[in-house]
């Protein structure tokens, strides 16, 4: 079964189409965004509010706390259980994100990788402490190098989990993740959303002013206070770091929204890269006023409502 996934740049206004289509077809959204999925984290994560969720339903969606780990693998898991039981109360499931790792690991299923050890991972906590972050990259590049060529060398959270899986399994984590295990239970209609890339670069600009003014800085100080730790995958993602900067003295916070803003574009550079590598995309312009009603028109030529 085809199943319509909504994909494009952050920004682009994927969450409001994908809205539109469900109220005409009788769908449920199901996120395959890897911010949207924290608890508490709501306005640097342009989440849908309340009032959006009360209209149209989404899965997927604020359910993770900060501090937990959360993978492409139990992602991929997880959506599928979501859609199935969509299909079972006879409503559309909608896939809408651009976390393409997301979409990835449910359309190409991988070997299931090794859950998270305490042990192992306290160790090699101690590991990072005593000799460093640069340390455990190297050690990453010798037992793994198509994983550590893929990532950053300041990536922590991938460092780690390469390092880990690798203790765990004996196994590197870029073989285990280039084995398929099994065909896929549902298949892909993609719908790409795209913008002139200085329309683009404008809405994210804005948009960003728009969450300071919807109270950001509190929001993150409030993550703090309650204990969260400023390098935890949540508060590390584009916005929140850049606030958890300014809240540390580190930088003011025209500079911080400036960072937030341009790491914000870089990002959506390569989101717009990693979806045109997709074969079968097919592109929509996001400001088109007929948007809805050609998606519409493709969904259902592709028989797949």
């Amino acid at each position: 079964m085809n199943i319509p996934t909504i994909v494009g740049p952050t920004a682009v206004g994927k969450t409001g189409i994908a809205m539109l289509i469900a109220e005409r077809i009788s769908g449920e959204i199901v996120s395959a965004d890897s911010r949207q999925i924290y608890k508490h984290l709501n306005i640097g994560t342009a989440k849908p509010t309340v009032a959006q969720r009360r209209k149209i339903r989404f899965h997927l969606v604020d359910f993770i706390e900060p501090d937990e780990d959360y993978s492409c693998g139990q992602f991929a898991r997880d959506a599928e259980k979501k859609i199935q039981e969509i299909l079972k109360r006879d409503k559309m499931p909608i896939l809408c994100g651009g976390t393409g790792l997301y979409i990835r690991a449910l359309f190409h299923p991988l070997a299931e990788l090794p859950h998270s050890n305490t042990e192992t991972k306290d160790r090699l906590r101690e590991m990072l402490k005593k000799h460093g972050l640069d340390h455990m990259y190297k050690k990453l590049q010798r037992i793994d190098p198509a994983w550590a060529e893929r990532i950053k060398p300041r990536d922590k959270q991938r460092i780690m989990r390469g390092l880990e899986v690798y203790e765990i399994a004996g196994k590197p984590l870029s073989k285990m993740m280039s084995t398929r295990v099994r065909g896929a239970k549902f298949l892909p209609y993609y719908i790409g959303l795209r913008l002139q890339r200085d329309v683009l670069y404008s809405r994210i600009n804005a948009r960003f002013e728009q969450m300071l003014n919807l109270g950001l800085v509190k929001e993150t100080e409030s993550l703090l206070k309650k204990g969260l730790d400023p390098r935890s995958s949540a508060l590390r993602t584009i916005g929140y770091k850049e606030i958890v900067a300014y809240l540390q003295g580190e930088t003011g916070l025209d500079e911080a929204a400036e960072k937030a803003k341009r790491r914000t574009r870089n990002y959506a550079k390569r989101q717009i890269t990693w979806f045109n590598k997709i074969p079968g995309m097919v592109w929509h312009e996001a400001d088109n006023p007929g948007l809805t009603d050609s998606i519409l028109r493709s969904l259902k030529k592709s028989k797949t409502i």
